[in-house]
């Protein structure tokens, strides 16, 4: 029976690697952006497909780059990856170092994610009870969001500097959803919290996939139910790894670039030398 890695050691060594990341130099501007880009499709088409989209990732990369649609897709599904790639732009727009979390960011990235989609109730609190399909986990009264929501931006509006950036951003996941201040995409709308706060730390985003769901949501569950966060930074943390690896191969291709042009004088000046040599 394997035995789990011990959590410190796997935010230990994140942090070693954004490190890296933070001190090297800022990549060509076009490898930044294919970066992002590619990061913008996988993005979309992941955190719709949690919640039950059946886009595949290449139609959603039609989808968001040639504005086609998808013959047997529904309205909805195309609205969803169509909505996650402009809240991502409204949020990738809004981040920088030190930036708070409000109310008013939360409101308007739910606006945006549910666009077309709740109507009125796009970008607004919940005014009915809810329940999450199947679980336990109830949300609370209605009446209490809006002072539960005024709480939520207060604790993250701002992280502590003691609390390691992905534990932080997993909390603030887990007490959103227990929340649920919305009638629909709460869960779209913590996972792009949890982006808000790592690239506020200057961390990559992090990418939570379809694949890993089900230990996704029991992570949630333990963390709600249990009061067992560890799951959560765990897949948390998985979820950050996918990015700093991106951004760590990109730089090592680019430092192995620069070495090469750097050679490249010398080689030419030694076949001169050489040529000399023959005469």
């Amino acid at each position: 029976m394997s035995t789990l890695e011990p959590l410190d050691a796997i935010l230990e060594r994140l942090t070693a690697q954004q490190q890296e990341i933070a001190q090297s130099r800022p990549l060509p501007e076009p490898t930044l952006r294919s970066l992002l880009d590619d990061f913008t499709i996988r993005y979309a088409h992941h955190t719709t497909a949690i919640e039950g989209n059946t886009l595949t990732l290449e139609e959603t990369q039609v989808v968001l780059e040639h504005g086609v649609t998808v013959g047997g897709k529904t309205v909805r599904e195309h609205l969803e990856v169509l909505n996650v790639r402009d809240a991502w732009e409204r949020l990738m727009g809004a981040v920088q170092p030190g930036t708070p979390l409000t109310e008013e960011l939360v409101l308007d990235v739910h606006r945006v994610l549910m666009k077309g989609i709740l109507g009125d109730d796009s970008g607004r609190y919940r005014r009915m009870p809810v329940y999450i399909r199947g679980s336990m986990d109830v949300p609370p009264n209605w009446l209490k969001v809006p002072g539960l929501m005024a709480d939520f931006a207060r604790t993250f509006g701002a992280r502590p500097a003691e609390e390691h950036p992905v534990r932080f951003a997993a909390r603030a996941h887990v007490d959103f959803v227990g929340i649920h201040p919305f009638v629909d995409g709460n869960g779209r709308v913590a996972r792009m919290l949890v982006n808000f706060m790592l690239m506020r730390d200057g961390w990559p985003p992090a990418l939570y996939t379809v694949t890993d769901r089900a230990d996704y949501l029991r992570a949630i569950r333990s963390a709600r139910l249990d009061k067992d966060l560890e799951p959560m930074v765990r897949v948390t943390a998985e979820a950050a790894r996918f990015m700093i690896d991106r951004y760590l191969h990109a730089i090592r291709l680019v430092r192995e670039g620069e070495r090469d042009q750097a050679k490249q004088p010398r080689r030419r000046r030694q076949r001169e030398h050489d040529r000399g040599l023959d005469r």
